[in-house]
């Protein structure tokens, strides 16, 4: 029986106004490398993580000593981190000899899109930096944390030094390593178990504070001037003197103060003299690029083979723009307004009836990325008189 006639409340849904985009993820990380206990097989996927207690359930079963992995993952966790993918390769990469079974580990990461920031703890090989940083810049919805080598000669690490990947914008580099303690102890044979101390790589670490600066202010700001859990100290003791041309030459230093390490930096590896591009000389503005690119081509989706016509640009645009306004509103675009911070149009020189026919529709969107207030400059003059007379 019918029921439109009948008297009293009805509800009927309806769409109202554009689909709405939704941010996509930005702190999920891959890993690659060793698992502490030998006896593990191989992954030949990536295996998701989501607590410390869950990969020590799965890679620490017989084992007795970290690894460049496992202290990446509880550094990952320790720090803010909440997901995580594993790939477990068997081998570390600290000279070319595993080069190829962890750049296939690697390759592995490259099948998940959900996947943020990527590493390989404990291979710093040339190799495997440049494959990381390949799978970033192919990818784009991704950035690379590359392992720092041992303690070096500074020089080693200046633009063109010898353990210096080569300058791009799709990876941070951070020097030096940290000091952590135990993690890892036979109680039936403690000589098999972790060292006291010892230095680790910090990219699993980095990769934590990345999650949880995300979280707590938005992936716009940068992951700099914030403490390391578990660090006890750094391999090598950088001054302010070593510290400049380690950041003109890209390399974030992580320092001690009060007695704390802290990141102190937020550039991607570019050189000052020669930045690929200077757009992207801090890695918060990358990773904020990659964010809203993302969102943008997962949000769009509505619209493909939609008609081509002038309410279909009407609602694209009403759609990035509610999305945008609330990347401005987070405080990650320049601007007293939104006309200030960014803008979308569809230019009429990439949008002809060629275009259309050819079933291609060009939106073009500009922004004012917020870059970090790295330099904080202080003017002091001396008064002569009264300072309430000045």
């Amino acid at each position: 029986m019918a029921l439109d006639n009948l008297p009293g409340v009805k509800i009927l849904e309806v769409p109202l106004g554009a689909p709405p985009i939704v941010g996509v993820g930005t702190s999920t990380a891959g890993f690659v490398g060793k698992a502490p206990d030998a006896a593990v097989p191989n992954d030949t996927a990536p295996v998701q993580i989501t607590s410390y207690d869950q990969f020590q359930a799965t890679y620490v079963n017989a084992a007795v000593r970290s690894t460049g992995l496992s202290r990446a993952v509880k550094g990952f966790f320790s720090n803010g981190g909440t997901q995580c993918y594993v790939v477990n390769v068997g081998v570390e990469a600290p000279d070319a000899t595993n080069l190829a079974a962890v750049n296939a580990g690697i390759d592995l990461l490259g099948l998940r899109d959900d996947i943020e920031i990527i590493a390989a703890p404990g291979s710093y090989v040339l190799g495997v930096a440049n494959h990381l940083t390949d799978q970033a810049k192919t990818l784009r919805d991704r950035v690379a944390i590359l392992d720092p080598p041992p303690k070096t000669a500074l020089a080693d690490l200046e633009s063109g030094g010898a353990k210096r990947p080569a300058d791009t914008e799709w990876s941070a580099f951070y020097y030096p390593r940290i000091v952590v303690g135990p993690d890892l102890v036979d109680k039936v044979t403690p000589s098999n178990g972790d060292p006291i101390q010892e230095a680790v790589t910090p990219v699993g670490h980095i990769a934590g504070v990345y999650a949880f600066v995300d979280g707590l202010r938005g992936v716009h700001k940068a992951p700099a001037n914030v403490s390391i859990t578990g660090a006890i100290s750094t391999e090598d003791i950088l001054t302010d003197a070593q510290n400049d041309p380690l950041n003109n030459d890209g390399v974030n230093a992580l320092r001690i103060f009060s007695g704390n390490v802290v990141i102190w930096g937020a550039r991607t590896l570019q050189h000052n003299g020669n930045s690929i591009d200077i757009l992207f000389r801090y890695i918060n503005i990358r990773r904020l690029t990659n964010y809203i690119e993302q969102s943008l081509i997962a949000g769009l989706r509505f619209a493909v083979f939609e008609p081509n016509n002038l309410p279909l640009r009407k609602t694209i645009t009403r759609s990035v723009k509610g999305f945008l306004d609330g990347v401005w509103r987070d405080g990650a675009l320049f601007g007293a307004t939104p006309d200030e911070a960014y803008y979308v149009r569809f230019p009429d020189p990439f949008n002809t009836d060629a275009d259309r026919l050819a079933g291609k529709l060009v939106l073009e969107i500009g922004l004012r990325p917020a870059p970090p207030a790295e330099f904080i400059i202080i003017h002091i003059g001396l008064l002569t008189q009264s300072a309430a007379a000045a």
